[in-house]
């Protein structure tokens, strides 16, 4: 086999509706490598690009010789924390920088697209199938151009007929990256030794609640994928089962399958049309169950009064940065507060107001200052609290668990509040709680907490599986731009009906599949 030459580009973005639009700031602060440095990154001890492209560099080293047998044609990868719909100055901004990279590489033997698939733009409902179909007009209709996926990306028609094959994540909390970008290489691979591939995708009307799409055993979800990954064989070289992402609130919406067949588009429509069937025979188990706010607060309460009974993991779903959230809410935080709560750490709270008069007053001191002062949210109100400075950081730190660990984590500037019985664990660069890293960096021990906050929707199990089993996870039921309850949004552009919303109003048809 000649030496191969491989374009690598990606744009990740998911992309809810509600939330202010994403910018270029959004993305330079996250993830925005050009050239060289992706190489550098995909190759580091603890990198700061997508883990997908560090797999993807690693079974290209080891079954191609390393450097010598393959180059890499690195172009332009980027990535935002999750924000609202990208502005279109920017991500036409994007695609000019990308096309001109990609035509400055010269001719490439194949592409790996390294995608999350879950953005929307200001301007489009589909600036992930834009980026695709960049891709195909540059490098031609005989290229093979694969891509990886985020397992809540939204697939439109544009991103399949642009690629050859889209790998979905599955796991959620997202612990397979580095698998997926293997498994690209892997099959990029097996197309360079002849393999031709037929897809076939079935979207289903069920729009399930981010709560409800974890892949543990026992949940729906990760039933789903596990009985896809039970069809693989010879003639079927993909399963990916795509949740999606409700807050995109697009067309596109819409649990997807995708199978994807070494050239039997027959096996590729059965196959995913069978698996579409078990998914909305299961949609019933789609339904989110949370906990109040006044439920949450008594047994934080209990908790912190009582060191015999067991300690408890709260998660606010409905204010996670990881699906648009500000980060900010102060619900639960105002609830413990007035109730009392004890032992109680909050992480992480987005709040750059906050951070610098800690900042400028110094460890040890006590201030009197307001939550959210420069937020205009409205679900991120203000909060007038006295607090005690404890602690201050960069907020860089390499994680030990879950989905950071390895991986060089920057929160920005942080500062840790104590008010009352509660620690806040302020940060500069918005982003979810992963794991208990996440208090540890910032000097709080995550074992000596009675009970621990975290605005997530559900990846921080991974980091913190080894503390809480699943029976001391709370969801707790509040306001703000990522609730589970999707009755609560004013949905513009996801088809109707859709289930739960609509309830038995929604139905699916295998004949028109």
């Amino acid at each position: 086999m000649s030496k191969k030459r491989i374009a690598i580009c990606g744009f990740n973005l998911e992309s809810n509706r509600f939330a202010p639009t994403c910018s270029r700031q959004d993305f330079e602060e996250n993830m925005y490598f050009r050239g060289a440095e992706i190489d550098k990154q995909a190759r580091a001890e603890y990198p700061s690009i997508h883990l997908g492209i560090c797999g993807f560099y690693d079974i290209m080293d080891e079954q191609l010789g390393g450097p010598t047998g393959w180059e890499p044609v690195p172009a332009l990868v980027i990535g935002s924390t999750p924000a609202g719909p990208v502005e279109e100055g920017f991500f036409t901004e994007f695609l000019a920088e990308l096309r001109a990279e990609l035509e400055a590489g010269g001719k490439v033997d194949g592409v790996y697209i390294c995608e999350h698939g879950g953005a929307c733009a200001t301007h489009t409902h589909d600036p992930d199938g834009d980026v695709f179909r960049l891709v195909r007009e540059v490098v031609g209709p005989d290229v093979p151009v694969i891509a990886t996926l985020d397992l809540h990306a939204n697939v439109s028609d544009e991103m399949m007929a642009a690629t050859d094959l889209m790998i979905g994540y599955r796991t959620n909390p997202h612990v397979d990256l580095y698998e997926r970008g293997c498994e690209a290489a892997k099959a990029m691979l097996e197309m360079f030794g002849g393999v031709k591939t037929a897809s076939y995708k079935v979207r289903l009307p069920l729009v399930a609640p981010s709560v409800t799409q974890l892949t543990a055993e026992g949940h729906p979800y990760g039933d789903l994928i596990r009985l896809g990954q039970s069809k693989l064989d010879e003639s079927v070289m993909n399963v990916t089962c795509l949740s999606g992402f409700a807050f995109c609130d697009t067309p596109k919406n819409g649990m997807t399958v995708i199978v994807t067949t070494r050239g039997n588009e027959a096996d590729a429509r059965e196959v995913a049309t069978d698996l579409a069937e078990a998914a909305w025979a299961d949609r019933h188990r789609y339904v989110p169950k949370m906990m109040t706010l006044a439920e949450a607060t008594a047994l934080a309460r209990a908790v912190g009064d009582d060191p015999a009974r067991d300690t408890v993991l709260f998660a606010d779903p409905a204010d996670n940065p990881g699906g648009g959230g500000r980060g900010n809410t102060t619900y639960i935080l105002k609830s413990f507060i007035e109730a009392g709560v004890t032992g109680c750490t909050l992480a992480v709270f987005f709040d750059p107001a906050a951070v610098r008069a800690a900042h400028k007053a110094g460890v040890g001191a006590n201030i009197d200052i307001t939550l959210n002062a420069e937020e205009e949210n409205e679900f991120s109100g203000k909060l007038d609290v006295s607090a005690e400075v404890l602690h201050l950081s960069d907020g860089i730190f390499v994680g030990n668990h879950g989905m950071v660990e390895g991986k060089t984590t920057d929160l920005g500037a942080t500062a840790v509040l104590k008010i009352g019985g509660i620690k806040l664990v302020c940060i500069t660069k918005r982003t979810q709680c992963l794991s208990p890293d996440y208090l540890s960096a910032f000097g709080i021990d995550p074992n000596g907490e009675r009970c621990i906050v975290v605005k997530s929707r559900g990846h921080f199990r991974a980091g913190f599986a080894h503390m809480f089993p699943p029976e001391r996870i709370v969801e707790i039921d509040v306001p703000g731009l990522t609730s589970p309850n999707l009755a609560n949004f004013d949905w513009k552009y996801i088809e109707r009906p859709f289930f739960p919303v609509d309830g038995e109003r929604a139905t699916w048809d295998r004949s028109k599949a």
